[in-house]
């Protein structure tokens, strides 16, 4: 198992493994000037932790208005699966259903 392990939209539904002490990043796609942003909607903390606050990578073609990547860094703190989910959401509309969805499950081992 590599310690780091790379996780995109291709992955969805799928499970990844990640040796303890390794780390899960998460790129997924966004548009920041629609107002949505990628939300974790469900992760186990004493399995994974979030380090650091998401980050933004520009597209391969960057251009006014273009997608940009938004990257999440977990890490993975003891041997055990949990599923680690995602939702696009504008953070002023609550109530509203997400734009998308994310999930993986990440096996975590010795």
């Amino acid at each position: 198992m590599s310690p780091t392990v790379i996780v995109t939209k291709a992955d969805h539904d799928k499970t990844v493994k990640v040796a303890k002490g390794g780390q899960v990043t998460v790129k997924l796609t966004w548009s920041p000037g629609t107002g949505y942003d990628w939300v974790i909607t469900k992760i186990d903390p004493l399995l994974l932790r979030q380090e650091g606050e998401a980050s933004t990578e520009p597209a391969k073609e960057p251009m006014p208005g273009a997608p940009e990547i938004r990257v999440f860094h977990f890490r993975a703190l003891k041997p055990g699966t949990t599923a680690l989910e995602f939702q696009s959401r504008r953070a002023f509309e609550k109530d509203a259903p997400s734009m998308g969805e994310f999930r993986v499950q990440v096996l975590i081992g010795e």
